[in-house]
């Protein structure tokens, strides 16, 4: 049964009325026509790599022909840090964490819905025999985006937020490897060709697909505008 409220008063709607009355009445109708053109917009706002899941709200200001220069809103996101030397082993770490977390662990035992992309914050070592900081986010939803999801239950996962931030951001396809995700570094960074103009102590990878998909994988390498 469906409730709608019309003129401060509520109705309710079996599904057998919707085929012979609904038509005729212009209010429903303006109604359905305005949520199916509400929901039409939210989706415009989303590109088409976020695959229908929620994800970061940007404006582009710059578009070269090897990378973007976006503008993001500030974020919501739920974090994990994970200190190793092993990209991959740390990966697998950090997304299970966050996983988990999302899957019910946490103070509400709330089912949380997958968001894109995966965003990886990569703090290099000091030296080749020493433990780089792979913080592992996920966005969190929309509707989680004021306020904030339920505190994690894990105590090595925490909510954290993104502040308003420019960001050099260089897309690539296929299923990226940590080779990958330094070869597409090295090519923003020479693209960009001024090291003065974003952080060199940083810089992020975000994956926006599922491994299950073969074809059209979108992923990028992030630098920090100063």
């Amino acid at each position: 049964m469906l409730e709608i409220t019309l003129n401060g008063s509520p109705e309710a709607y079996t599904a057998d009325y919707f085929p012979s009355r609904i038509y005729q009445n212009p209010v429903i109708m303006y109604k359905l026509a305005l949520i199916v053109l509400l929901a039409a917009v939210a989706m415009a706002d989303v590109p088409s790599f976020c695959n229908r899941l929620d994800c970061p709200r940007f404006k582009v200001l710059r578009t070269t022909d090897d990378y973007e220069v976006r503008e993001y809103e500030e974020s919501r996101w739920a974090s994990t840090d994970v200190y190793d030397m092993d990209f991959s082993k740390s990966a697998s770490i950090g997304f299970r964490r966050v996983f988990n977390y999302i899957a019910g662990n946490n103070a509400a035992n709330a089912k949380i819905p997958m968001t894109a992309p995966v965003l990886r914050t990569i703090i290099p070592g000091q030296g080749p025999a020493c433990e780089s900081n792979f913080t592992t986010s996920f966005y969190q939803p929309f509707n989680m985006q004021k306020s904030g999801g339920p505190a994690p239950s894990d105590a090595d996962v925490y909510l954290s937020v993104l502040p308003k931030v420019t960001m050099y951001v260089r897309s690539f396809s296929g299923y990226a490897t940590e080779e990958d995700y330094l070869n597409q570094a090295t090519q923003l960074a020479a693209s960009i060709n001024n090291p003065d103009a974003f952080r060199s102590d940083l810089y992020y990878t975000a994956g926006y697909d599922s491994p299950y998909k073969f074809f059209n994988r979108h992923n990028e390498i992030l630098f920090r505008a100063k």
